[in-house]
């Protein structure tokens, strides 16, 4: 049985690597870090809007909240991991096309070290870029001008986290994380309409590496009947996060529409400039109500000042993010030889996100609706989760571009006893 286990975990873990090299298609990722992953991306919390501030469990491995690893079991080892995939539509007010991506979610993995000690560690995507865009214009005497932007790469974070259990209701928790990657990008200017004139291009190549820090606190006020309210805050740092920057401008003929590159002078060539990229602090809340095993519904808002963000000294006009959410789950009653259909939780919820992205005076915001469902495996506390999400980013208004999305989730928890004596074979 436990090779079975670790040919399934194995196998997973295989594919959510492979997966990860795929490229996402959105062009609003051209803008400061691109698209963020956030914390609370394992499937559990996906299904139910995200929610994680308040979340606590001690089959459930929940990084948006370092606190939450408070509750883990004494004899109990968690491993945890998963996919991402979204199916969608990007479109403008003249064109429509389909885009479609997975990469991984996480890997990671939770225990208990001393009874007020412990701590969790794994590996999960911070940011995303992919965007492929084109803009043009009239310039009279020279036909159209065409400026062509492209770009790819993301970040990952490593990290590692600690919970102190104060007293018997209060946690407090901190990530270590190790945030790391690149990305690609080139804009290239020229005139389709004239051979007499050079096109110019810029390529440009960023590398991070550096150390970000997440705190959290969650205290439990258990009621009559079984009932608990969690509340839950967290706090990240705002932090300069090195990098190391190469930039080549250079003129040619060619390189658009499937015409061979022909450079000609080189404009501006600066290898490996070192700097940093200024990511902001984050404050978020949230609190959990729940009765047992049985339900569990919550809500949660965070916010971000994007706009102190600065790439080597440049803003790039971000605005400040917020996110609310709300969600919950729900097992019926059952025993260890009821149906599956009484085993499962079944997860729900919806999501507000104002992303840090504003165009031609338009706030690009996302929402979606979500839910999703568990599904135990017999006499273990082992699952799999499913969840989808169903929304939309962005907005056709002033010739802007609209995704609506389909996003999906499979998730495996295993949940094995360490230091476990049998007292019977």
């Amino acid at each position: 049985m436990k090779n079975k286990k670790l040919g399934l975990v194995m196998g997973f873990v295989l594919l959510t690597l492979g997966l990860n090299a795929q490229d996402i298609s959105l062009p609003f990722s051209a803008y400061g870090l691109g698209k963020l992953y956030g914390q609370n991306i394992s499937s559990q919390l996906q299904a139910m809007g995200g929610i994680s501030f308040g979340v606590t469990g001690k089959n459930i491995l929940d990084m948006a909240n370092p606190a939450s690893y408070g509750v883990f079991d004494s004899t109990t080892f968690i491993f945890q991991t998963g996919i991402l995939g979204s199916i969608g539509t990007l479109q403008d007010v003249q064109n429509r096309m389909n885009t479609n991506y997975a990469t991984l979610s996480n890997i990671s993995m939770g225990f208990q070290v001393l009874k007020w000690w412990h701590v969790a560690l794994g590996i999960t995507p911070y940011s995303k870029v992919g965007y492929d865009t084109r803009v043009s214009s009239a310039v009279s005497g020279y036909g159209h001008l065409f400026n062509d932007r492209f770009g790819k790469g993301g970040t990952t974070r490593l990290f590692f986290g600690s919970a102190f259990n104060v007293s018997k209701n209060l946690r407090v928790g901190v990530n270590v994380n190790y945030l790391f990657g690149n990305t690609r990008g080139y804009n290239i200017v020229y005139f389709p309409d004239s051979v007499y004139i050079f096109g110019t291009k810029q390529e440009r190549y960023i590398k991070v590496g550096d150390f970000l820090f997440d705190w959290g606190l969650q205290y439990d006020i258990h009621m009559a009947n079984n009932r608990k309210l969690t509340l839950g805050a967290i706090f990240r740092n705002s932090v300069h996060v090195n990098a190391i920057r190469s930039t080549t401008t250079y003129t040619l003929v060619g390189g658009y529409e499937g015409a061979v590159e022909d450079p000609k002078d080189t404009i501006a060539y600066l290898p490996d400039q070192k700097g940093n990229i200024f990511v902001p602090a984050a404050y978020g809340l949230g609190f959990t109500y729940s009765h047992g095993k049985r339900w569990l519904v919550g809500m949660e808002g965070e916010w971000q000042q994007w706009s102190r963000f600065r790439k080597f000294g440049v803003s790039d006009s971000l605005e400040n993010s917020w996110r609310i959410a709300a969600g919950g789950a729900y097992t019926p009653r059952h025993t260890t030889i009821s149906p599956l259909r009484k085993r499962m939780t079944y997860r729900f919820g919806a999501r507000y996100n104002r992303t840090y992205v504003r165009l031609n005076g338009h706030p690009i915001s996302e929402y979606a609706i979500t839910g999703g469902v568990s599904f135990p495996f017999k006499r273990s506390r082992n699952s799999i989760t499913m969840a989808i999400e169903i929304g939309s980013r962005g907005t056709l208004k002033d010739n802007l571009v609209k995704k609506t999305f389909f996003n999906f989730s499979l998730g495996i928890n295993i949940v094995e006893h360490w230091f476990y004596k049998l007292k019977y074979r």
